[in-house]
């Protein structure tokens, strides 16, 4: 295959505006994200992760430096603080994936098991899920705030989305 002259120089210039399109477009997600965030919570509780570790898995590292993690995290970290919101993180160490949201219990998964399914108390929830609520338990005891509350209940927000209310018991 050959090239006139300028071939590379245009196809070098076309990837480069192309990776410039995808960069805007991801900081203008995290930007609606971190904004949604910061006008509906007082208060975000969010997993501190070693992004520069996680990267070494070469599975993967290109859909987490795709994401922006880091980015995202201080774009959030400054608006909470201009807004005079907190931002708690929690520390890569806390068992988030590993235990029971329900009785606490703790076993090993495997990332590749995307459900969560208790052998002490039958809970059987997404693993995501079940991560975001004990990422918000290890944020409100962090914060000083009684963990034992309430019960967490999914609240309807349209037609893809859904959020977490705390009801009295």
């Amino acid at each position: 295959m050959s090239f006139s002259s300028n071939e590379p120089g245009k196809l070098s210039k076309q990837t480069g505006s192309m990776s410039q399109h995808i960069s805007e477009q991801r900081k203008d997600f995290q930007n609606k994200v971190s904004d949604i965030l910061i006008l509906t919570c007082d208060s975000i509780g969010v997993e501190s992760l070693n992004v520069s570790g996680m990267v070494n898995n070469h599975r993967l590292a290109g859909s987490i430096m795709d994401a922006g993690w880091s980015s995202f995290l201080a774009m959030l970290k400054t608006k909470a603080l201009l807004r005079g919101k907190n931002v708690v993180e929690i520390g890569r160490f806390d068992p988030s994936t590993r235990m029971c949201s329900s009785c606490g219990y703790m076993k090993h998964m495997e990332l590749s098991k995307r459900t969560y399914a208790c052998d002490k108390c039958g809970l059987t929830i997404d693993r995501d899920l079940n991560a975001a609520i004990n990422i918000r338990k290890f944020a409100l005891i962090k914060s000083g705030v009684p963990t034992d509350s309430g019960e967490l209940t999914p609240v309807d927000r349209g037609a893809n989305t859904f959020s977490l209310r705390m009801e009295r018991a």
